[in-house]
């Protein structure tokens, strides 16, 4: 096994940088994107509110369900920001993740 590489197949530490790094581009690039959308009235705002509003919503059924619920936990955090991201280009009004677990 490669030193890269841990016992439980965990992702080296190089490997994991390299991962975040995509993943933290890949949402930075896709808030920027909805809101060019947004800014060029391509796409509503409430629309996007809503599908990022599902995402939330299905991320937290992820945490219930037991199915990757740390991960799944930090996303919906994640999320929530782009929604209030979003909210704040669209409005004065500040976004609020649905309630639940």
């Amino acid at each position: 096994m490669s030193e890269s590489r841990q016992e439980d197949g965990a992702l080296g530490s190089d490997e994991i940088r390299l991962h975040l790094a995509y993943a933290e581009a890949s949402i930075m690039l896709l808030e920027c994107l909805m809101l060019v959308l947004i800014e060029r009235k391509i796409v509503p705002l409430d629309v996007l509110v809503d599908a990022v509003e599902t995402a939330i919503e299905a991320k937290k059924s992820q945490v219930k369900d037991r199915a990757h619920p740390q991960i799944a936990a930090v996303a919906a955090g994640v999320l929530a920001q782009v929604g209030n991201s979003l909210a704040a280009a669209g409005h004065d009004g500040a976004y609020r993740a649905p309630e639940g677990p």
